[in-house]
């Protein structure tokens, strides 16, 4: 088998480097520097992607095999043409910078730094642009407007044309709003975080929970196992009618108290992250109806399972995506929630795992391109170097010092 014939480490620069590190501190400064040196964008927001080749935003004449975004996963999705072969730069940028509000919040309750302090705020408003922008968007079919917070994938240039998104990238983006809100935001942000909630839960309530994602029309409600997206809808609507109470709101949350059986899906487990931000969300739920705590906590021992077998087990996506990074994070939800059974330790354990390069790479390195989709082994994606198991493993490690698992 040649080196060619498989996924490897493609970078040859000095940083980041090869070992991010001997100890979890040493590593933690490396994730830390990585993210603003190598992720932070002209425009100051997140980027999802970066090439690994050249630790810099993928360019178009680097994407020599998949032509106008053809034969990509986003071949068919409402993104402009013209940037299409470079969707992966921007991809995740919600998730990234809500994830990483979320962790500069755990890391600043710790560490009190100002410079943390600075970072959260530039991340913040970062997430307060994308949102304008979205809402700046015009779609004549009745997508767009206030509340709209598309995939940004030309950054801050333009919003033209910005019709795609997840509910992940809401649900992620909405975690790291409400913790800088609770941690470190000043009066006329927390103003602004409980505008831009209540015009999320308005925005999914009057388009009943319908959107476009991957070029396909996604009606959310009609997903009856999709667990991370029942359990997101419930969390806004309690967080939205916790700032701005009203029969709407409280309707929003029945809608989806009907279809909490999403939350107890039957069957393995596919991709840990649904998974793990399930958990994610649950612990907030837990804060905001306590009412209902018994069902949270039965939900949470049914995805925690899930969640560590995508760490153990490694089936279906798990096998060929990076995790460990992501799963650091979401067993500190795990452990908060159902502590002693050993939560911390495994998360403990994906930290320490997490120590090279090669561990924050989009697909294993290590794999076989002849065993992967298609849509994997274009210049597009399969060097891709990414952001979110940066953050998520800050988030993790930072929450594990704020336990106090972790000394």
């Amino acid at each position: 088998m040649k080196k060619s014939d498989t996924l490897h480490d493609v970078f040859s620069g000095t940083f980041p480097p090869l070992a991010y590190g001997n100890t979890l501190e040493e590593i933690e400064n490396t994730a830390q520097r990585v993210v603003e040196e190598i992720f932070r964008d002209q425009d100051g927001i997140i980027l999802c992607s970066v090439n690994a080749a050249t630790m810099k935003p993928y360019r178009l004449d680097e994407i020599k095999d998949r032509f106008d975004g053809k034969g990509t996963f986003v071949e068919r999705s409402a993104i402009p043409q013209a940037i299409k072969p470079i969707w992966i730069n921007y991809e995740n940028t919600g998730q990234a910078t809500g994830t990483y509000l979320d962790a500069l919040c755990a890391k600043y309750e710790v560490t009190g730094s100002a410079e943390t302090r600075e970072f959260a705020r530039t991340a913040f408003e970062g997430v307060v642009a994308i949102w304008k922008g979205g809402a700046s968007v015009e779609q004549s079919l009745g997508g767009g407007g206030l509340g709209w917070f598309p995939k940004p994938y030309d950054g801050l240039r333009s919003f033209k044309g910005m019709h795609e998104c997840s509910v992940d990238q809401y649900c992620e983006v909405t975690l790291g709003l409400q913790s800088y809100h609770r941690v470190m935001a000043d009066e006329v942000e927390k103003k602004t975080i409980e505008e831009m909630i209540v015009s999320f839960a308005d925005w999914w309530y009057d388009h009943d929970f319908a959107g476009i994602y991957l070029g396909e029309a996604i009606w959310w409600k009609r997903l009856e196992t999709h667990s991370m997206a029942a359990s997101y809808f419930l969390y806004l609507y309690s967080l939205a009618q916790s700032w701005s109470p009203c029969r709407k709101f409280q309707h929003g949350f029945e809608i989806w108290q009907e279809l909490k059986g999403a939350l107890k899906p039957p069957g393995e487990a596919v991709w840990g992250c649904m998974n793990g931000l399930t958990i994610n969300v649950l612990e907030r739920l837990m804060e905001l109806r306590p009412d209902l705590k018994n069902f949270w906590l039965a939900a949470a021992r049914h995805q925690a399972r899930l969640l560590v077998s995508s760490v153990t087990d490694r089936v279906n996506m798990n096998q060929r995506y990076e995790f460990e990074g992501f799963a650091a994070d979401y067993l500190c939800a795990a452990n908060h929630m159902l502590p002693g059974n050993g939560y911390a330790d495994l998360a403990i354990k994906c930290l320490n795992e997490c120590n090279s390069r090669d561990r924050f790479y989009h697909l294993r390195r290590g794999l076989h391109k002849a065993d992967l989709d298609t849509r994997e082994t274009g210049d597009d994606m399969r060097d891709a170097y990414i952001c979110e198991l940066h953050v998520h493993w800050l988030s993790g490690y930072w929450k594990l010092r704020l336990s106090g698992d972790l000394l």
